[in-house]
């Protein structure tokens, strides 16, 4: 890291635009827009106004302590006391801090969350209406609680140790089960290697509830913690209230300091070679380990130009291994370089390459050749044009933030500020990192960036770390440490030539079609849009928004679909959107495209549906013809581009190969199978079907979909300039060719009706149980009243079944249920899905409840549920007001269906009542249609 911070220096001196005579550093300007302060005990806060979204808020604690402060008997606590966090404090006994979050709309979950990691625990509530400021004070009361008043009631926690197992259970997979068995050799000599964050389950089976009473009482308190509160907010009343809550809050006599725990060098290699029955496919990666930045000098402006740096030349590289993954004779399907945290560690960071090899036999080539490529730019550098383009998309992105500068989330703030107060990020207001950034971009020279790679890519096994998990079957032939270690040093010996950078220097189209005209308008009867008949009988609609400056997002729906064709298509159809994905437009290949599009937002793609043919596609203003240029190109110059076929097919034969060793895989194909009765249009794609994709067939039905657009209608909404936009809908839209013959698609599908149970078990290294039931109809009117009692009975479930399974029974970690409605042409549907990974002891149990409380839905429904499920919609109802999604498909619904899904919908969740909800389950469940599929394991 001095070597890299020795090179930042350099780029600045050369570019000599920050630094005085003295070669000194300025600081990075901290943005005054947030009130920073520190109590007398140590608690530190960051409090901002913001608008937006408006009229909500978000409140964070962060604790700058997590696994890593656990002794060796104590291995689970700091994530299990993350849990108690929501189960009884001062102030909110019980679940009540759960309940009382739900009546301001705030969702378990969603936005009421923490997470516990090595070295820091972090709360939050989010998107809380502030309209109350008493309510925005208990939220406060409640962080305060965290901090210092859990009540770690006993029942609760000896309660909660069945929910933690089950977290463990459901997140226990091949990969963590050999990461966290090999963590002890990757850290020999340190804790990281013994403070995997999950714990040991003797450990969160068994401790008395004092022990963890005493952690909490040694680890939270103020000199530890920070609040963070983000939003539409009085902040002077903020502040007031942080300094009355938290200021009486004392350190211990004798408080424990936070210590970082230090990575050991590693003179000689370390090599872990390692297997698991359910892992797919092989991965290996190499890392080389360094220093980190100093904490305290990422203030100065050296840092940001040392991510900047750092992160064009890691973007350039990984553009490299991803053009040679189109070689047919590469080993690798796919490689990538990065820089950070050395796997879990703060205070030590890696350099790292892994590749994912074709086989597991071209393991040690994979990484060799991976290697290789990282060497080559060590010692020749990336080219001009590549930095130009790099260059030009860092910028692009720039303007595009600052653009919408005034658009930052609440959440956005909140990240920054947390991560200030947990590692001293900087935080300059964007306004100055953006003309920080403008000036001196330009004039960092290509050399600043090419000696990036040989500071970070040693030429010894010094701090070298590689990692290698494969899957374990009887007859697979290993890596080995001897041949992993042999590929490095190959690599390393490797004769070496530049990188030849290939583009055309082209435009995207070198002839500009023949522009077509308006042959009328009309403005839409409701929700403020244009629609316009172009010449050659397409249809565009226009709204004109600002929710996001500068971008303008474009969709497409023309008739036809797959339903137009038969079964021996059905595998060309399956992987129609990923292939055309891949392929290139015009004179471009998929791999020239982004290299022409440098610098430019604009991006586009083509997709088929059983009814209907999509685009999609968003640009700025100033790339909105490039943007249209892109979708007349799907509709007339689609290219094939073998190579990028070749490697999609390598793809997807690695991820097929041991398909079937996937739990989740198999239940997902058990669950398509039951649901839509075994219809030969849903099954999977598997080995033996890849032989069966006919690109050209592909390429075929694509033009025969899109030879006629006179039935298409496209919709432009965002911030777009009309006078401008206008000629180009005429230039490239109205251009669109109307050779072929329209035809209409139709459903494919439906789902099974009557009594259908599924249950099926499967041999498990970690056993689990996961269950989904499934009540529709679609004899019920379509209606948004409908839809929203569907919906709300959905979410009124999902807070009963987190009740009853979660918290009273401990047969889960997480359970829900949603309801859902759609309506496509004739054909609509009511559903109710109930999601349940179950403790396989208590699957009986879990499944009887859900049975049993979709019952109860038909007789009685909890009022202060209902209200809670209310503000919970109109806040979100609120919060989609402001973006283009919503107006896009609030406008498709009325021109399709002449129905409106905007003007009452605020009244309709006002009006829903009780009583109404149970008829309507009634309604739901008197159809008689229940799908469960329940995978348990092998006993």
């Amino acid at each position: 890291m001095k070597g890299l911070r020795k090179t930042v220096l350099t780029t600045i001196v050369l570019a000599s635009t920050w630094v005085s005579a003295q070669n000194q550093m300025p600081p990075i300007p901290i943005d005054t827009a947030v009130r920073i302060g520190t109590l007398d005990n140590g608690l530190k806060y960051y409090i901002r106004h913001n608008n937006w979204p408006e009229h909500r808020a978000d409140f964070y604690i962060a604790q700058k302590v997590g696994s890593i402060q656990e002794e060796e008997s104590q291995r689970g606590l700091a994530h299990f006391l993350e849990h108690m966090c929501f189960n009884g404090t001062k102030h909110f006994p019980g679940n009540e801090l759960i309940r009382y979050c739900e009546t301001l709309g705030v969702k378990f979950g969603a936005d009421l969350n923490a997470y516990t990691s090595i070295d820091q625990t972090v709360y939050n509530i989010s998107n809380v209406p502030t309209t109350r400021q008493s309510a925005l004070d208990s939220c406060l009361l409640i962080l305060h609680d965290w901090a210092n008043a859990l009540t770690l009631d006993p029942k609760e926690i000896d309660q909660e140790r069945g929910v933690i197992h089950e977290e463990w259970r459901e997140r226990t997979s091949a990969n963590s089960r050999m990461l966290e068995r090999n963590l002890p050799t990757v850290y020999s000599g340190s804790k990281y290697g013994v403070r995997f964050p999950i714990g040991l389950m003797s450990v969160v089976d068994n401790f008395k509830p004092k022990e963890l009473r005493d952690y909490y009482e040694k680890w939270y308190h103020p000199a530890h913690q920070g609040i963070i509160v983000v939003g539409d907010i009085d902040v002077d009343h903020t502040e007031a209230m942080i300094k009355k809550l938290f200021s009486p809050i004392q350190n211990p006599a004798n408080q424990a300091p936070v210590v970082n725990e230090p990575v050991p060098d590693n003179e000689q290699p370390i090599v872990i070679v390692d297997k698991d029955k359910e892992q797919a496919n092989s991965v290996v990666e190499v890392l080389f380990k360094h220093d980190i930045w100093p904490e305290s000098q990422k203030g100065n402006m050296d840092y940001i130009l040392a991510n900047y740096t750092k992160n064009i030349a890691l973007g350039m590289l990984n553009d490299r291994y991803a053009e040679a993954a189109l070689k047919t004779d590469c080993p690798y399907i796919g490689a990538s370089a990065g820089d950070g945290a050395f796997i879990l560690a703060k205070t030590k960071n890696a350099f790292s390459i892994s590749a994912t090899p074709k086989d597991m036999d071209k393991t040690a080539a994979a990484l060799q050749a991976a290697l290789t490529e990282a060497r080559r730019t060590a010692k020749f550098g990336f080219t001009q044009a590549e930095y130009d383009r790099a260059k030009a998309n860092v910028l692009s992105g720039l303007e595009k933030a600052f653009a919408n500068r005034d658009k930052r989330t609440n959440t956005s703030f909140a990240e920054d500020y947390k991560g200030n107060f947990l590692s001293n990020e900087p935080i300059p207001a964007f306004e100055d990192y953006y003309q920080i950034m403008k000036q001196v971009v330009p004039q960092i020279p290509l050399q600043s960036i090419n000696d990036i790679i040989p500071q970070l890519l040693p030429e010894n096994d010094r701090n070298m770390v590689i990692l290698n998990f494969n899957n374990e079957k009887e007859g697979n032939v290993y890596p080995t440490t001897e041949s992993l270690l042999e590929a490095v040093h190959a690599a390393r010996k490797a004769e070496l030539s530049p990188y030849i950078d290939k583009v055309k220097n082209e435009p995207l189209l070198s002839v500009l079609p023949k522009a077509g005209k308006i042959v009328k308008e009309k403005n839409g009867k409701k929700f403020d849009y244009k629609e316009l008949k172009l010449s050659n009988g397409v249809t565009v609609i226009l709204k004109k928004t600002d929710f996001k400056k500068d971008q303008i997002s474009l969709s497409g729906t023309g008739l036809g679909g797959k339903s137009l064709y038969g079964a021996k298509d059905y595998t060309n159809l399956a992987v129609f959107d990923n292939v055309i994905g891949v392929s290139g437009l015009g004179k471009f290949s998929n791999m020239d495209l982004p290299k022409i599009l440098a610098g430019k937002r604009a991006k586009a793609h083509l997709s088929m549906g059983d009814k209907y043919m999509g685009v999609g596609g968003s640009s700025s203003q100033k790339d909105v013809e490039t943007m249209l240029q892109l979708i007349y190109l799907y509709f007339t110059d689609i290219r094939k581009d073998e190579q990028s076929f070749a490697t999609l097919l390598d793809s997807w034969k690695i991820g097929l190969k041991n398909r079937n060793l996937s739990h989740e895989t198999i239940f997902g194909d058990s669950l398509v199978a039951t649901v839509y009765n075994h219809n030969p249009r849903q099954k999977p794609i598997l080995m033996d079907n890849l032989k069966d994709i006919d690109y050209d067939r592909i390429l075929q039905i694509a033009k025969e979909r899109t030879e006629n657009a006179s039935a298409w209608t496209f919709m432009l909404i965002g911030d777009f300039d009309e006078a401008k936009l206008r000629p180009l809908i005429c230039r490239y839209l109205a251009a669109l060719p109307v050779k072929g013959k329209v035809e209409k698609g139709h459903l494919t599908t439906s789902f099974q009706k009557g009594v259908v149970d599924n249950t099926f078990r499967r041999k498990m290294e970690t056993p689990k149980s996961l269950a989904y039931m499934f009540w529709h109809t679609n004899d019920i009117p379509y209606t948004i009243d409908n839809a929203i009692k569907v919906n709300m009975i959905g979410q009124i479930l999902s807070m009963v079944y987190l009740k009853k399974i979660r918290e009273e029974a401990s047969a889960a970690y997480s359970c829900g249920a949603e309801g859902g409605s759609t309506i496509e042409g004739d054909y609509h549907d009511y559903t109710l899905l109930v999601t349940c990974p179950m403790k396989p002891e208590k699957a009986e149990m879990a499944l009887r409840i859900m049975k049993e409380e979709a019952k109860n839905m038909t007789r009685t429904c909890d009022p202060e549920m209902l209200k809670k499920v209310k503000e919970y919609m109109l806040k979100n109802y609120d919060n989609s007001l402001k973006t283009n999604g919503y107006w896009s498909g609030i406008i498709s619904m009325y021109r399709k269906y002449g129905i409106d899904a905007h003007t009452h919908y605020r009244e309709l969740i006002k009006n829903q009542t009780e009583q109404g909800l149970c008829d309507f389950m009634k309604q739901i469940l008197k159809s008689g249609n229940r799908i469960s599929v329940v995978m348990l394991p092998q006993e």
